[in-house]
């Protein structure tokens, strides 16, 4: 492992980066430094883009693009920069979803300072690492033979750029929003907008946000309205 970890972190907390800071960069086992911080999607993949980080502590409820759309992006992008999720959501969807999308770890903010530690050596490492209590609850699904539902048979359908487009949509982005947000034409927008809808059967955005909250997309407190946004 290196003598000295790069750390990018993206939290749209600034009380907990500021803390988070603190202690990771009073570590010496392994010594880190934290070279950036984000409180947007957008801006942690231009942070992680820019800098190179060894690491990128990646927060879920973000403003704009959340934190399984900036891993999309990342990936998407071709950047394989080692991804620790650090949450309060437990629920065995999101884990799914970011494993499938390639981060390489998963862990909650109520952790231990000594387990965050290990996860990152872990994950730096090039190994993955997820919470013990997480990865039981995890493991008794798949044991389980629990097959995934419809809804996450229709999720994995769509491309990286469709699953963005899905949340952005779903949080009542006009098509000119979402194509600046993920930096293509209106008309791009628009095809990938429609490429999606045909794809999960629902072109109604009721329905869109009430599908994006069962696949771990949106929390239900989100805010998002359900009524159609006339674009």
């Amino acid at each position: 492992m290196k003598e000295s970890i790069r750390v990018v972190l993206a939290d749209d907390h600034a009380v907990l980066r500021v803390g988070m800071r603190a202690f990771l960069e009073e570590q010496t086992e392994p010594r880190v430094q934290v070279v950036g911080e984000a409180s947007r999607g957008e801006e942690a993949v231009e942070l992680v883009e820019r800098l190179a980080p060894d690491l990128l502590i990646l927060d879920i409820s973000m403003p704009g693009l959340g934190g399984l759309e900036t891993a999309i992006e990342l990936r998407h992008r071709g950047m394989q920069t080692p991804i620790l999720v650090l949450t309060q959501h437990a629920e065995s969807v999101y884990i799914r979803r970011f494993m499938e999308i390639g981060a390489n770890g998963y862990i909650l903010k109520s952790a231990r300072g000594e387990e965050l530690l290990t996860a990152i050596r872990a994950v730096v490492s090039g190994g993955t690492y997820l919470e013990p209590s997480l990865a039981g609850n995890l493991m008794s699904r798949v044991l389980g033979g629990q097959p995934p539902s419809s809804d996450e048979e229709a999720y994995t359908s769509l491309t990286p750029r469709e699953r963005q487009v899905l949340k952005l949509v779903a949080e009542g982005y006009s098509n000119k929003e979402i194509a600046r947000s993920i930096q293509v034409a209106v008309k791009t927008a628009m095809a990938h907008r429609a490429n999606m809808m045909d794809k999960l059967g629902i072109h109604n955005r009721s329905k869109l946000v009430q599908f994006a909250i069962r696949v771990g997309l949106l929390q239900v407190d989100s805010g998002a309205s359900t009524e159609n946004s006339g674009d």
